[in-house]
């Protein structure tokens, strides 16, 4: 006997479905494709257990007879690609004909239809690729498609889903792109518990975007619009004061479809040119149109990638796009009128009317509350305590591998063979710098004997309340500072759940918080070592860095977003220091496990040995 045979059809289906669906956020993005696809102009989601439990998707669309209700489970059965030549031209979102056949197959489905013009509309139940008779029931036009208890039947997929939390936000994710996907369609999107967001449906991309981030987001943003021969581009920017730390800001959608493209999120990048800050992403939502000839939207088994037959005009076309949009614009910093209050003795006060909006408005104002010149300088001699954590010899944390000054720099033409000396292989048991003065009004000059050292001040203050501020938050030496009035932020609905999933350990931190409605957060506490900062800017971005962690390390990074929110606090330029702070901040500053570079990633110091002034005077040739 051969070993070689046709496997059932049970057994094909559930192997489709490894290609087709993943997680609860693949059903979803499967049903709402094809709602969308059948002319919806009302679509709802509803989630339970974030998708897991159960996912129910209802449209206003066409809806099916009982004829295409019955072939609709079945494998390679489609109403939009008919001949090879249609493959080319695709302008549907679904078109493989595996969707529902896939779902079928790893769930409970039940499937209630009627189509425009039917007096009744037909219900059939499949589970787990077994389909059920057919029967007439009462519902309006439309689609109402209910999957539950997803990989009941294939527990070794079930066991790699992540938490409910984490899958929730990927499936309301996907209804999110829907959405600004076609910001002619009204969406709804709700949980067991509450709806999370809703849009109007009227066409306008900003309505879209105002029911998810904020009117105060959407009011700011730009519009942008370019043509040539073969591609449109259209949608909004955001300004550069309203960049985030993630990218989950940014979407892009090609002839509705949404896609991740490296390419076309770098040419939005180059259109910015310097306006973003290092480690900022911009916030987007651009549209570009082409015939469906120049693009491959089937090199991807999720369909989320394409590739474009001329990458290059399209990349250049977007990026040309956004900095025409930027260039034509006044980009002034918004400024709120009402001010968050700060005083050294009582809690902080904290103005939170029109909070919404004011998410929106990062740039502080000359009254904006930040630490004063006379705090700083009456804590220098506190914050500059040295850190007992630190190893005493050598530069903890640095490779013996590492070599080459971190501020040294090659001059055009400069002989890369004979680099400046190493400063990590020399460090001296016990290295202390000697402030001599102080340059421009932002440059400590200091010797250790054997070299110059040309310190950045602010950079320098910067690393060293980093680390004391991190120290304090691992031995649970931050408190809570409980504001006079409460916060109210409204938060995207991504960034909300991974808040309520982390809630506890932010309070931890000092950062204290509950829900309050659909989306909003209302802040009753903050971390003490955020006194006297914009309180409202760092609780936003602290929400927004939220959606870029998970996996393993999320706590020890949500301190180090805490505490480099506090870093806000360190002198300035042009802040004159006298000698006892100059020292201060120099003794600190050698303790420090990276005396090297800021919190951001910039050089703290340049320095030049005895060896290279010499040489720079011709005492030694």
């Amino acid at each position: 006997m051969g070993h070689i045979q046709l496997m059932s059809a049970a057994l094909a289906n559930q192997i489709a479905a490894g290609e087709v669906v993943v997680r609860p956020a693949s059903c979803v993005k499967e049903l709402i494709e094809n709602s969308l696809d059948a002319g919806a102009r009302a679509i709802q989601v509803h989630l339970r257990e974030g998708g897991i439990a159960e996912i129910v998707v209802i449209d206003d669309g066409q809806g099916m007879d009982e004829q295409d209700a019955a072939l609709a489970f079945r494998r390679h059965a489609t109403s939009k690609v008919y001949e090879p030549r249609d493959l080319v031209r695709i302008r549907t979102l679904g078109f493989r004909g595996e969707a529902l056949a896939s779902i079928a197959a790893v769930a409970r489905v039940r499937l209630t239809t009627r189509a425009v013009g039917a007096e009744t509309a037909v219900r059939v139940a499949v589970d787990g690729g077994e389909m059920g008779p057919l029967e007439k029931v009462g519902a309006p036009v439309g689609t109402r498609i209910e999957v539950r208890d997803l990989f009941y039947n294939t527990p070794a997929r079930l066991k790699y889903l992540r938490t409910v939390q984490t899958e929730q936000a990927r499936s309301v994710e996907v209804v999110q792109q829907a959405a600004l996907s076609r910001a002619d369609v009204a969406f709804s999107c709700q949980t067991e518990h509450h709806i999370l967001f809703q849009t109007p449906g009227n066409g306008d991309v900003r309505a879209v975007l105002a029911a998810l981030y904020g009117v105060g987001e959407a009011k700011q943003m730009l519009d942008v619009h370019a043509a040539s021969n073969d591609y449109r581009v259209y949608g909004v920017i955001g300004r550069p004061t309203q960049a985030r730390s993630s990218r989950g800001y940014a979407h892009l959608f090609v002839n509705g479809r949404p896609i991740r493209h490296p390419g076309i999120h770098q040419a939005v990048v180059q259109g910015y040119q310097n306006r973003l800050m290092v480690g900022k992403h911009p916030m987007y939502a651009l549209y570009i149109e082409m015939d469906p000839s120049l693009v491959d939207v089937n090199v991807h088994p999720h369909k989320a990638e394409v590739r474009f037959s001329e990458e290059p005009d399209v990349t250049r076309l977007v990026s040309q796009a956004v900095a025409t949009a930027l260039d034509g614009t006044l980009l002034a910093a918004t400024v709120r009128t009402r001010q968050p209050q700060v005083t050294s003795v009582q809690p902080l006060a904290l103005d939170w009317r029109g909070a919404r909006d004011a998410q929106a408005a990062p740039a502080r104002s000359s009254q904006t509350p930040v630490q004063s010149e006379k705090a700083v300088r009456e804590g220098l001699t506190e914050v500059y305590r040295p850190n007992e954590s630190a190893s005493k010899s050598g530069f903890p944390g640095q490779a013996k591998d590492q070599v080459g000054d971190p501020l040294a720099h090659e001059e055009p033409g400069a002989d890369v063979t004979n680099p400046h000396e190493t400063i990590r292989d020399e460090r001296p048991t016990e290295w202390s710098l000697r402030p001599i003065g102080q340059a421009l009004g932002m440059y400590i000059l200091a010797d250790d004997g054997e070299s110059l050292y040309i310190i950045d001040q602010h950079a320098a203050h910067e690393r060293v309340l980093y680390e004391d501020f991190l120290q304090k938050l691992r031995d649970r030496g931050v408190f809570a500072m409980p504001l006079l009035a409460p916060l109210e932020l409204t938060l995207p609905p991504v960034a909300f759940e991974r808040a309520m999933e982390v809630q506890q350990e932010l309070a931890n931190m000092g950062l204290t918080y509950e829900p309050f409605g659909a989306q909003q957060v209302v802040v009753r506490a903050v971390p003490d070592i955020w006194q006297g900062l914009d309180v409202q800017r760092l609780a936003v971005e602290v929400f927004d860095d939220l959606k870029a962690l998970q996996g393993d390390g999320v706590i020890e990074r949500m301190r180090l977003s805490v505490a480099t929110r506090a870093c806000k606090a360190a002198i300035k330029a042009n802040w004159t220091l006298s000698q006892p702070e100059m020292e201060a901040l120099c003794r600190s500053l050698v303790k420090c496990q990276d005396p090297f570079h800021c919190p951001h990633g910039r050089p703290i110091f340049v320095r030049m040995t005895n060896g290279e002034l010499e040489r720079a005077f011709r005492r030694i040739v």
